[in-house]
């Protein structure tokens, strides 16, 4: 008898408690936490209750100044930084190999007034919002310093359709403040940038007439501009050049509101996408909407986003702006309509043009599957899948690279790009040569979601399980059995995810998540009722018998062979072992040692997700004070501004801007940490931490289709 579907709403009302301030009656306890009005030189940015939520508001002239950092938009298909040159389409690189990068789209839906707020001058009024309730950027200005008969407000709205996703939308609307001895206004506009990529080899442009959907004889003068990119990631696996088309609607050197109109609105497109047609199609259909029907073709979807998942937190102004900054921000990447996609990058679809290697040109890393997916596993099973989507395509690139060093299997590249071919940059070949976790960590990251969706009927008519078979088989032949010494199987010349030792052996994470995935290899395969031929040894066997290693004097977990207890480290390794990979053959007293080991020779120059991770963890030990302490150390210093923009470093340095993989963390810690959500194949499971006094929030209608079904029943008896 078949089992029912059931689905779990969980509601963690007053369940999911963020340790900020921990137990009265304890000195120590009091955390250092950003007061609810952050202020710094000019500009201030406040959570204002009577706006409506999810707004992030910076008040004074700091649009021209770049000690300031804008807020990167995307909608799946297109990407940019507000203000910035440059427009990035998803799955379009240039640049050969390990120089390849997001090839740079010229953007000329950059558009600005020649006025105050945007030069970075104070004589008017501005105020500038990301309203994340409506997905948009908003530039409201008011101009006071002149006559009454030319005073006007303009407000300024651009964003990225979320509908009409090949679409960058700018939007005028312009009110004259005083109607008597009125005069006509005119706002001029800056230059626009000019149209030239290093990465495209444009065509010139042309001008094209079309009658839109609109009303009849009404035309629109249309600019458009195809080309292809100038190289090929691999020519093996990328036969030809990519195509790209960009249309947009005529802008003039002025926007004029006439002597006899109180108001004036304006709509400038901008529409990109690999074939023609489609650029065309999108740019006909938006012209002939009214704007505000447009523009409400976009929010509808983002409130609608909202209705479905939030994470409301009490008592901490600054805490909910990270973390409604962060879910918009990871979630803006993804369309809203099921479609293919092109992998996530640290930094997101906006940014990862040639010329910033800090933004690491756009590829995909272990980031993907280990730091943003488990909070979209939770958020929409859509996102998450189209990522793993993304990892099955490229299969038969991953199997060719596993028999280039002379194993089986299938072995992912460690930074990957359009091609699925190994794009690290010719500065750091170790990473390349050496993380081969990054296999594992995306097999693990398939079991998570099969764990969130129980989705037997996805698992196997995507070619899920046989991308986790083809991972175990490489793990089965990467491994090499001891038979002097331990007995025991070792991994040797690997880098774990702390990248400052390479070429070690039995790096602790790298053999814990490469055991996992043999298991599961095998346990997909059998799912899928698939005889598996590829298995010539028993992965479970060699599963059980990977050295981990173990210091019994000091019970805690060296980082590899030889590690020398109190080495410097770049960022978390062995302490992942507790969360996310949930280790369960270890005592609790070894994970508390371990915590105790590593955090106290963890670099601070290292990234957001570290602090997080040691965070979880201590939650999972009833450690507290420690969680807080390190909550907080996972957000605080790598926020900038008043967009509460993710930077990889914490301050004065930068590192990678739109840093999505921070801000998975930080969201894993508040799900996983405090709200105690723990995914298995067999149950799920929820043990939110409370402590003393302690700032509540709710994790509002996060949906979890969770049923009973084969593969809970497979897994609790495999």
């Amino acid at each position: 008898m078949p089992f029912r579907s059931t689905y779990l709403y969980v509601m963690f009302a007053g369940l999911l408690t963020l340790g900020i301030a921990v137990g009265s009656g304890h000195t120590s306890a009091e955390l250092p936490t950003r007061p609810s009005t952050v202020t710094s030189g000019r500009s201030r940015t406040d959570v204002d209750k009577r706006t409506g939520p999810r707004k992030l508001t910076g008040s004074s002239a700091f649009l021209d100044n770049r000690n300031w950092t804008l807020p990167t938009l995307a909608n799946g298909h297109l990407g940019f930084t507000v203000f910035e040159d440059a427009v990035y389409m998803g799955g379009l690189y240039g640049g050969a190999a390990g120089l390849s990068h997001r090839a740079r789209i010229p953007n000329v839906a950059n558009i600005r007034p020649a006025i105050g707020c945007y030069q970075g001058t104070t004589q008017e009024h501005c105020t500038e919002t990301l309203d994340m309730e409506q997905g948009v950027f908003r530039v409201e200005f008011s101009q006071h310093s002149v006559p009454p008969a030319n005073r006007f407000r303009l407000v300024h709205t651009l964003y990225p359709h979320a509908l009409y996703t090949r679409l960058i939308v700018n939007q005028f609307f312009i009110e004259r403040l005083d109607a008597r001895n009125a005069e006509t206004i005119s706002v001029p506009l800056m230059p626009s940038v000019p149209f030239f990529s290093e990465d495209i080899a444009f065509e010139p442009i042309r001008t094209v007439q079309f009658r839109s959907s609109a009303p009849a004889n009404q035309n629109h003068l249309i600019y458009e501009s195809c080309g292809k990119t100038v190289e090929v990631e691999d020519p093996i696996h990328q036969p030809s050049v990519s195509p790209v088309c960009v249309v947009w609607n005529h802008v003039p050197e002025r926007l004029t509101l006439p002597q006899t109109e109180r108001t004036v609105t304006f709509t400038f497109l901008m529409s990109v996408d690999g074939e023609e047609s489609s650029a065309h199609n999108e740019l006909k259909t938006a012209l002939g909407l009214p704007p505000d029907e447009l523009l409400r073709a976009h929010t509808s979807l983002w409130r609608s986003f909202w209705e479905r998942f939030d994470i409301l937190t009490t008592g901490n102004e600054p805490l909910q702006r990270a973390v409604w900054a962060s879910i918009f921000y990871l979630v803006s990447n993804l369309p809203f309509a099921p479609s293919g996609h092109n992998g996530l990058s640290p930094t997101g679809l906006g940014r990862g043009g040639g010329s910033n290697l800090d933004d690491y040109e756009g590829h995909s890393f272990w980031d993907t599957e280990i730091w943003m997916l488990p909070v979209l596993n939770v958020i929409d099973r859509s996102y998450a899948r189209s990522l793993l989507q993304y990892r099955i395509a490229r299969l038969e690139v991953a199997k060719e690279l596993a028999a280039e060093l002379g194993y089986g299997g299938a072995r992912y590249p460690w930074e990957s790009g359009f091609t699925g071919t190994e794009v690290t940059q010719p500065c750091c070949p170790a990473v390349a040569q050496y993380q081969h976790h990054i296999t594992a960590d995306i097999s693990f990251g398939l079991r998570q979601h099969l764990a969130a969706t129980q989705d037997l009927e996805w698992l196997c008519s995507s070619g899920a399980h046989r991308m986790a078979a083809e991972i175990a088989s490489f793990w089965a032949s990467r491994v090499t059995f001891n038979q002097t010494g331990t007995a025991q199987y070792d991994i040797a010349a690997v880098m774990g995810p702390d990248e400052d030792h390479e070429n070690v052996t039995n790096n602790a994470y790298t053999n814990v998540v490469a055991g996992y995935a043999l298991y599961f290899g095998d346990f997909a395969s059998c799912l899928c009722a698939e005889s598996n031929e590829l298995q010539e040894d028993h992965w479970d066997a060699i599963a059980k018998h990977i050295k981990l290693p173990y210091d019994p004097d000091r019970d805690y977990h060296p980082q590899y062979d030889g590690y020398n207890q109190g080495t410097t480290i770049k960022q978390a390794d062995t302490v992942l072992l507790g969360y996310p990979l949930q280790y369960a053959g270890m005592r609790r007293s070894t994970r508390s040692n371990d915590l105790r080991v590593y955090e106290s020779v963890t670099r601070v120059s290292g990234p957001a997700m570290t602090w997080a991770m040691h965070s979880i963890n201590h939650l999972d030990l009833g450690e507290l004070e420690q969680a807080a302490i390190n909550f907080n150390r996972s957000y605080q210093p790598y926020i900038r501004g008043p967009f509460q923009v993710w930077y990889e470093l914490q301050q004065p340095d930068r590192g990678a801007q739109n840093f999505l993989t921070g801000a998975g963390g930080f969201l894993q810690s508040l799900l996983f940490g405090y709200g105690g959500l723990r995914l298995h194949l067999d149950r799920l499971e929820l043990r939110p931490s409370i402590g003393g006094n302690v700032v509540g929030a709710t994790a509002r209608k996060l949906r979890i289709d969770y049923q009973r079904s084969a593969v809970s029943r497979s897994a609790y008896h495999h």
